[in-house]
């Protein structure tokens, strides 16, 4: 390759990488903006969560999805056993 080909290589690099460095960099100086946030959000639902897992919604449709009441496991039989 000459050397007027590894230039302009380089130059296009160059302006792909400042290209995208304009498009992006709205993102990069909002990522501050963003962990707070997420901070403020996460602080709010811990000092707001449940306190006592018996606490029930009063319109009474809240659904435990974690407990194992309605599993497939607990529903199924055992198989017979074929006899011959």
């Amino acid at each position: 390759m000459s050397f007027l080909g590894i230039v302009t290589l380089v130059l296009i690099a160059l302006i792909i990488l400042s290209l995208l460095f304009v498009f992006f960099k709205a993102f990069i100086l909002l990522l501050p903006v963003a962990l707070i946030a997420i901070a403020v959000i996460w602080l709010i639902g811990w000092f707001t969560g449940r306190k006592n897992k018996n606490n029930m919604p009063s319109s009474g449709n809240y659904y435990d999805w974690f407990k194992n009441v309605n599993s497939i496991q607990s529903q199924t039989r055992a198989r017979k056993k074929l006899k011959m």
